[in-house]
């Protein structure tokens, strides 16, 4: 298991946003990133934190020459949060907050008020995607206070921004075309935060791999976007790139075919098809527990979700009072290339991430600035 990567927390996207908010005299009570600090120090008109989701290191070691810039502007390595993944990460980097205290963990969470898997950030159930929610369930059940009002709060006089991608601002085709929006909004005289996110490179890469041309055109595309960016911009403004997490390549396991083990549910698998909730029926633990290290034990590591709470493999501090119910009663993480299939072997992804490898955990800290190195 020598390239299992657990979340360091004090060296990781949560220690970069936290950076971001002392900067602007916001303390959660978690530590920064040193080298970070020391840049904002230099003090700056504009932040721009730039994430690309699943831009992660190792992703940009695999094209190294489409990633040629962005290679020579990272300053270090971290470690994303736990579940490597995007609910869980893009929470943390827009609150500041690890996973345990967000409540926000995974792509689909048993909410036991409505006996279904939640897609937070579609406001849908995850196994019958036509239910949609006549309210908002996330809003309801795990509201957060992001950074925009942390930053407001003690600097009235910034303007905060989010920069989204087509799927929220359709004018957004490409990712010139958000830098485009970004140069623009740091040119408006003013003092600005902004929060911007690429979707497009994650995409692809669950449909064709990690290794496809069509990935290494993707990352020249961004590479070339952000090149331009730097050029553009001005020393007041300080951008940093980085990632929610990164993928791997992943061989599927579809879990309905175990029914020694699908027969101890009490309710749907939860969470990740990597980083797995399970609910068990009462006087099932045992039967649960043998059957799945009979099946899975060189592809996953089981736990009691208990256990990985004391572990604070999720993150340190006040939890969510939620994240206990979402975590089940077992949870089991990939150690491997193996995937669950949780949709009966619907929507079959050829790369992914929420585990515990390298290739999924860590994630570049790249900083543009004429002045800050």
């Amino acid at each position: 298991m020598a390239n299992i990567v657990f979340p360091d927390y004090d060296n990781s996207l949560l220690s970069l946003t936290n950076s971001i908010l002392k900067f602007y005299g916001v303390n959660l009570g978690y530590k920064g990133l040193d080298s970070l600090d020391k840049i904002l120090d230099k003090k700056y008109k504009n932040v721009v934190l730039y994430l690309v989701d699943a831009m992660g290191s190792e992703i940009l070691n695999k094209h190294k020459e489409a990633s040629k810039f962005l290679n020579t502007k990272k300053i270090m390595d971290v470690t994303t949060v736990f579940p490597s993944t995007t609910v869980a990460a893009t929470t943390t980097a827009t609150t500041g907050l690890p996973p345990v205290a967000t409540g926000w963990i995974g792509w689909q969470q048993y909410v036991e008020e409505e006996d279904k898997n939640v897609v937070f950030f579609l406001n849908q159930d995850y196994y019958d995607e036509l239910y949609k929610f006549d309210y908002n369930v996330s809003e309801k059940y795990v509201k957060v206070k992001y950074i925009y009002e942390l930053i407001n709060e003690k600097k009235p006089d910034v303007k905060t921004h989010e920069i989204f991608p087509e799927f929220r601002v359709k004018e957004h085709k490409t990712i010139k075309d958000q830098v485009d929006t970004i140069i623009k909004t740091v040119g408006n005289g003013q003092h600005n935060f902004i929060y911007a996110y690429w979707d497009k490179l994650d995409t692809f890469l669950h449909e064709f791999g990690t290794q496809a041309e069509i990935i290494t055109n993707h990352i020249k595309e961004i590479d070339s976007a952000i090149k331009y960016l730097y050029e553009k911009i001005n020393e007041d403004t300080l951008i940093l790139v980085t990632a929610d997490h990164g993928q791997i390549d992943i061989e599927g396991v579809n879990l309905w075919e175990y029914e020694d083990i699908t027969n101890t549910f009490l309710h749907q698998p939860a969470i990740e098809a990597r980083a797995t909730a399970f609910y068990i029926k009462d006087g099932l633990q045992e039967e649960f527990e043998n059957a799945f290290n009979k099946h899975f034990k060189d592809k996953f590591i089981l736990y009691k979700s208990q256990d990985l709470l004391k572990m604070e493999l999720f993150g340190k501090g006040q939890k969510s009072p939620r994240t206990e119910g979402f975590l089940g009663d077992y949870f089991s993480l990939a150690i491997d290339k193996y995937s669950f299939r949780l949709q009966n072997a619907k929507h079959i992804h050829k790369a992914t991430h929420a585990g515990l490898i390298k290739d999924e955990m860590m994630i570049p800290v790249i900083v543009l600035n004429k002045k800050a190195l």
